[in-house]
C-alpha cells in the first residue's frame, strides 16, 4: 500500500509537469531549428527565434523546481509547495538535476506531514503552523541534508567520474573509454554526472579530440528515441508497456530528442526509473563504443540533429544512434512494465491547485 502511495504521488507530478515539459522543450526546438541562441545580454539584441529559444532553455531548467513543488503538494497539500518549490531551487542551483528534486519533493512532503502531527502550538498560533512554521523547518532540514549529506556525496562521485576519465583517456582502449562515456552521458538525464562528462569532453574539444563530444551527443539522445523505436516495436509483437499518457508524451518527447532535449522523456522515464535507466545505459554503451569505433569526431558541442553538418562521418554517427537506439527498445520489451492504470487519478479527480483559499491568520 506505501509503494501505491509514492507512485500516486509521482503520478500526480507528473500530471502536471507535461504539460509544462512540452511547452518549454517546442519553444526550444522551435528556437533552433530558426537557428535561435541562448541570451546572454538582452541589451546587445536578439531575434525571435533567440527568445523562443531562451524561455524555453530556461523552463527547461527549471524542472527541478517544478517536480519537487508538485510531489511535495501532493504529498503534503499547501504547506507542502513552499519548501517543495525552494528546496527545487536549492537542486538547480547545485546541479543535482531533476533526480535531485525528485528526491527533495518526496523528502519535504513527508517532513511535512511528519511535523504536522509533532508540533504542538496554542490555539492563538494554530494559523502560522501551515504558513510559517511547517515550511521554514522543513526547508531547513531538508536544505541542510541536501547540502552537506547528498551534496557531498554527489561531490564525491562527480569526482571520481572526472578521475576515471582521466585515467581511461591514457589508456590503450578507446572502444572502452566510448563505452563509458556513453552511459555516463546518459544515465542521469542531464544531472551531475552528465556536466562532468561535459566539461571533459569540452577539455578534449578544445585540443582538437572531437569524437568524445559527439558520443555526447547522441548519447543524449538514446533515451527519447529507445522509447519510440520501443513503443512501434511493442506494437509490432503485440507487447502491452505503454500507457495512454505515455503514448501522448512519447510524441513531443522524439521531436525534443531530435534536439538533443532529453527532458520530452522525464513522464515516461519517471514511470519506471530503475528499469529504464538500465536500457538507456545499454543503449548509450552501444551508441558510444560505436561512434568512438567510426571516430565520428565534432566540431560543435551541441545540437542534435541540428549538429550533423560538424560532425565527421555522419553517416557512421546515425547508424550507431540508430543502433544503440534499437538495443534500448529490444531491452525494454523485456523489462518495461506498464503503470498502473488505477494509480493514474482521472484529470477530474486530480487535486484542484487553488491558492485562492489561503487566510493567513493568528
Amino acid at each position: 500500500m506505501a509503494s501505491l502511495q509514492i507512485r500516486k504521488h509521482i503520478m500526480t507530478g507528473i500530471s502536471y509537469m507535461i504539460p509544462y515539459v512540452c511547452a518549454a522543450g517546442m519553444l526550444m526546438v522551435i528556437g533552433n531549428i530558426f537557428g535561435g541562441q541562448t541570451i546572454t545580454d538582452y541589451r546587445a539584441g536578439f531575434s525571435i527565434p533567440d527568445a523562443l529559444t531562451t524561455l524555453g532553455g530556461d523552463g527547461l531548467g527549471l524542472l527541478p523546481v517544478f517536480i519537487s513543488t508538485f510531489i511535495a503538494y501532493s504529498i503534503a497539500d499547501r504547506p507542502g509547495i513552499a519548501p517543495g518549490f525552494l528546496l527545487g531551487l536549492l537542486c538547480k542551483a547545485n546541479g543535482f538535476g531533476f533526480l535531485g528534486g525528485l528526491l527533495t519533493g518526496y523528502l519535504a512532503g513527508y517532513l511535512v506531514n511528519y511535523l504536522k502531527k509533532k508540533i504542538k502550538v496554542p490555539s492563538f498560533m494554530e494559523g502560522i503552523v501551515p504558513q510559517l512554521i511547517l515550511p521554514l523547518l522543513t526547508t531547513i532540514i531538508v536544505g541542510l541534508f541536501m547540502e552537506y549529506i547528498v551534496g557531498i556525496v554527489i561531490l564525491a562521485i562527480t569526482d571520481g567520474v572526472f578521475n576515471l576519465l582521466n585515467s581511461l583517456q591514457n589508456g590503450s582502449s578507446i572502444l572502452f573509454l566510448g563505452l563509458v562515456i556513453g552511459i555516463l552521458s546518459a544515465i542521469d538525464y542531464g544531472g551531475p554526472i552528465n556536466k562532468v562528462v561535459f566539461v571533459f569532453v569540452m577539455q578534449l574539444m578544445t585540443q582538437g579530440i572531437g569524437t568524445p563530444i559527439s558520443i555526447l551527443i547522441s548519447a543524449s539522445m538514446i533515451a527519447p528515441f529507445g522509447l519510440t523505436i520501443g513503443y512501434f516495436l511493442s506494437k509490432l509483437i503485440k507487447r502491452n508497456i505503454f500507457s495512454r499518457q505515455e503514448t501522448d508524451a512519447l510524441k513531443s518527447a522524439f521531436l525534443m530528442g531530435c534536439c538533443q532535449i532529453t527532458e520530452g522523456s522525464y513522464p515516461i522515464i519517471l514511470n519506471d526509473l530503475v528499469r529504464i535507466t538500465i536500457c538507456t545505459a545499454a543503449g548509450a554503451a552501444v551508441d558510444g563504443a560505436l561512434v568512438m569505433y567510426f571516430q565520428c569526431a565534432s566540431t560543435v558541442p551541441a545540437g542534435g540533429f541540428f549538429a550533423l553538418p560538424g560532425i565527421g562521418n555522419p553517416g557512421y554517427w546515425l547508424l550507431s544512434l540508430f543502433a544503440g537506439s534499437c538495443v534500448f527498445a529490444i531491452l525494454l520489451q523485456f523489462l518495461k512494465r506498464k503503470p498502473a492504470e488505477d494509480v493514474i487519478e482521472d484529470e477530474e479527480n486530480e487535486k484542484e491547485l487553488d491558492l485562492s483559499s489561503i487566510k493567513i491568520s493568528g
